[in-house]
C-alpha cells in the first residue's frame, strides 16, 4: 500500500486491520520456551502499528507525523522533549527511570493524537500543527513493561530522533532496534548528548561510521555539549539547530511524505511480524505436544501396572487367599462353595455365616483394590506434576496441584464403591442363576463373591463358575480395568484442559491468512 490509500481499498485495509487486531488481541503465548519473549514482544508490536499507526493513516491522510524521542537510559530524552516546548511537559531527573509512561507533546489544534493508548497527551503551541513528539521510556529499561511500550511507540513512529550520549551511543539494543527502524523505512535522526568537549570529534566520527556502515550515514546529527549537573532546560542554543530541523522536516507537506513513506513500510513490516507470530504459534503448539505426550506417558506406567496386578489376580494375592483357604476346607463356613454338591445347612443362621464370611472376604480384596489403586493414583499425579515443573508450565494451572496420599485414598474408595454398584448391575442380568444360591447365602454374599472372584481369588472363581457363568467375572474384571483407567486418567484432566486452550491449528491457520492479506495490501 505504498499510495495513499481510498476507496473501497481503504474500506477492506480497515477490515482486515480491525479483524486483525481481534485475533491477535486474543493470542498469548504461555508456554515458557525459547523465543516466547521474543513472540510476546512481536504481539506487542503487531497491536501499536495496528491500533497507534496504520488504522489512524488510513482513516486520516492528514494525521500528524509521530516522532519518538527514544533511546538508553539517563540519555535526557525527557530534558530534550522539555526544551523542546519550553516548559517541563515530563518528568526529568536521576532517578531512574524517570519515564515510565510516555508523553506525547502536540500542538492544541491536533485532536486526534495518535497513541493515546500508549502515552499521556499533553498540548503546546510550540509544536507544529502537523507533528506529535513522544518522550518513551527506556529501550534498556530493567522493567519488562517500559521496554514493551518504547518497542512498541518506535513501531508506530514516523521519525525516530535515538537520543544516545557519548558514554551509551554504542549500546546493543539501541543498535537492534536501530537496525531494525531501517530495514522497515523509518527515518531516524540523532541526538548525541552530553559530549565532552575533548571527544566530540572521535565521538562524532566514530558515530558516523558506525551509522554508515548500516546504510544510515546520512542521518542527521546533532550534537549537544556537556553542560555538567543542570536543571530545567538545555540552552537555546543547543536545542534550535534540532527544532529548526523538526519544522523543516515536518512542514505540512513534508509531514505527509513521511507519514506515506512510514506507512508504505509498515505494511511489510505488519506482515512480517504477523508471521513471527505464527512462527510462534508453531513452537508453542510443538512444546504444547510434547507436554501432552509426556503428560500421557505419566499415566501409562500406572495404568499398566494396575491392569496387570487385575488381570493375573494379584489382587487377591495374601489376604484375601488366605481367608478363602481358612474358611473353605471341608466342614467350614464356605465349604458348600469350595465344594459344590456338598451337603449345607440352609438354616437362616448358616446362610446368615456365609454371608458374613463372604463379605469379609470381598472385604480385604477391596482393600487391595483400594491400595492398588489409590498408588497409581498418587504415582501418576506425582510423575504428571514433576513433569510440568520442568517444564516451567505449573504457573497455567491456576494453583492445582498433585493429590496428597490420602485424597488419592479416597478418590480409590468412591471408585471401588461405585464398581460395586456395576458388578451388582452385573449380578442382575443373571438373577435366576443368583436366585438359586438362595439356600447358601443372602445377595451381598453372592456379590461378595463376584468381587473376590475378579480379584483373583481362585476358589471363589472356581465357585462362581459353577453357580453363575465365567461370564460374570469376565464382564466385571472388564468394568474394574475400565474404572481404573478412567480413574486414572482423571488425574490428567487438569493438565490436558490447558493443553486444550493453549493456541491451536486453528489459530495458526488464521494468523497465516492475516500474513497473506496484508502482503495483497501492501
Amino acid at each position: 500500500m505504498a499510495q495513499e490509500v481510498s476507496g473501497a481499498r481503504a474500506t477492506r485495509a480497515v477490515e482486515v486491520l480491525h479483524t486483525l487486531h481481534r485475533d491477535v488481541s486474543d493470542l498469548t503465548f504461555p508456554l515458557e520456551i525459547p523465543g516466547t519473549d521474543g513472540h510476546r514482544d512481536a504481539r506487542d508490536r503487531v497491536l501499536a502499528q495496528v491500533s497507534s499507526q496504520l488504522l489512524p493513516r488510513v482513516a486520516d491522510a492528514d494525521s500528524p507525523a509521530v516522532v519518538v524521542l527514544g533511546g538508553p537510559t539517563g540519555a535526557g530524552k525527557s530534558s530534550l522533549l522539555n526544551s523542546l516546548v519550553g516548559r517541563e511537559v515530563s518528568a526529568a531527573g536521576v532517578l531512574r527511570p524517570t519515564t515510565r509512561r510516555a508523553v506525547a507533546a502536540h500542538h492544541p489544534t491536533v485532536h486526534s493524537v495518535p497513541l493515546r493508548s500508549l502515552a499521556d497527551s499533553v498540548a503546546t503551541p510550540a509544536l507544529p500543527a502537523g507533528l506529535v513528539v513522544v518522550d518513551a521510556p527506556d529501550l534498556d529499561s530493567l522493567e519488562r513493561a517500559n521496554r514493551s511500550t518504547a518497542t512498541q511507540l518506535l513501531e508506530a513512529a514516523d521519525l525516530w530522533i535515538l537520543v544516545t550520549t557519548a558514554a551509551r551511543y554504542g549500546d546493543m539494543i539501541p543498535w537492534s532496534q536501530v537496525i531494525r527502524a531501517r530495514d522497515r523505512g523509518l527515518q531516524l535522526a540523532v541526538v548525541l548528548n552530553r559530549v565532552p568537549k575533548a571527544a566530540k570529534k572521535d565521538v562524532r566520527a566514530d558515530l558516523t561510521a558506525r551509522l554508515d556502515s548500516i546504510g544510515l550515514g546520512n542521518s542527521p546529527l546533532f550534537v549537544i555539549p556537556d553542560l555538567g549537573p543542570h536543571e530545567g532546560p538545555l540552552p537555546e542554543e543547543h536545542v534550535a539547530p534540532l527544532r529548526d530541523w523538526l519544522r523543516a522536516a515536518t512542514g505540512r507537506h513534508r509531514a505527509r511524505g513521511i507519514v506515506r513513506r512510514t506507512a508504505a513500510g509498515a505494511w511489510d513490516s505488519l506482515a512480517a511480524n504477523v508471521a513471527g507470530l505464527v512462527e510462534g504459534v508453531s513452537a508453542q503448539r510443538a512444546a504444547a505436544g510434547r507436554l501432552r505426550t509426556e503428560t500421557l506417558e505419566g499415566l501409562r506406567g500406572p495404568q499398566a501396572d494396575v491392569a496387570y496386578a487385575i488381570e493375573t489376580g494379584q489382587v487377591g494375592a495374601g489376604a484375601p487367599t488366605t481367608r478363602w483357604e481358612t474358611f473353605a476346607p471341608a466342614g467350614m463356613v464356605l465349604a458348600p462353595f469350595s465344594i459344590p454338591g456338598s451337603r449345607a445347612a440352609s438354616t437362616p443362621r448358616a446362610i446368615a455365616d456365609r454371608t458374613a464370611a463372604l463379605t469379609r472376604l470381598s472385604a480385604d480384596v477391596e482393600a487391595a483394590i483400594v491400595t492398588l489403586l489409590a498408588d497409581a493414583l498418587h504415582d501418576a499425579a506425582a510423575t504428571i506434576h514433576r513433569e510440568w515443573e520442568e517444564a516451567g508450565a505449573t504457573h497455567l494451572l491456576a494453583g492445582h496441584r498433585p493429590l496428597t496420599a490420602g485424597e488419592a485414598r479416597g478418590a480409590a474408595e468412591g471408585a471401588v464403591v461405585e464398581w460395586k454398584g456395576e458388578a451388582e448391575r452385573i449380578l442382575d442380568e443373571h438373577r435366576g442363576a443368583v436366585e438359586s444360591l438362595g439356600t447358601l447365602t443372602e445377595a451381598p454374599g453372592v456379590t461378595a463373591l463376584l468381587i473376590a472372584a475378579v480379584g483373583g481369588v481362585g476358589g471363589a472363581s472356581s465357585a462362581l463358575s459353577h453357580f453363575i457363568s465365567d461370564d460374570v467375572a469376565a464382564a466385571a474384571r472388564a468394568t474394574l480395568l475400565g474404572m481404573a483407567r478412567h480413574a486414572i486418567g482423571s488425574v490428567a484432566e487438569p493438565y490436558l484442559k490447558v493443553l486444550r486452550a493453549l493456541p491451536d491449528s486453528e489459530t495458526e491457520a488464521t494468523l497465516t491468512a492475516h500474513a497473506t492479506r496484508l502482503k495483497e495490501l501492501s
